[in-house]
């Protein structure tokens, strides 16, 4: 049984790698996604992760559209994929999962991202997320 954090952090390999291979998945029901990035059966992701995950691919446009006017001066194109994913779960849970708390939910994504990332882009993160939620 993985910890909230585990979790977490399985959600954000998975929305990073759906990112970068995003075109060998269209047309792919999302449980077929989760289950093939994540090498484990559909049924035994716990249901958090699969639960965020989903909302992650069904609005991943619209949420998105939502950051860019957030960006100041920056592209979406031109950001790491792997801010890319911390937004995209963080907004998704902050949204349409149930219980999300906010300070949680930024620090969940400060965390990773000083795990995961370049030096500053907590801070951008931090700053983004601050706005949005």
């Amino acid at each position: 049984m993985l910890s909230r954090n585990q979790e977490h952090e399985l959600i954000m390999k998975i929305t990073y790698s759906y990112l970068i291979s995003e075109n060998i998945y269209v047309d792919k029901d999302p449980r077929a996604i989760i289950e093939e990035i994540a090498e484990i059966p559909y049924n035994e992701v716990p249901i958090f992760v699969r639960e965020t995950v989903i909302k992650v691919l069904l609005h991943k446009d619209e949420i998105l559209e939502d950051i860019k006017p957030n960006l100041n001066k920056w592209k979406l194109s031109r950001m790491n994929k792997v801010v890319i994913a911390i937004l995209l779960f963080t907004l998704a849970e902050a949204r349409y999962i149930d219980g999300s708390f906010k300070p949680a939910l930024i620090d969940v994504a400060i965390n990773l991202s000083k795990k995961y990332c370049d030096d500053k882009d907590y801070k951008f993160i931090n700053a983004i997320l601050d706005k949005m939620i």
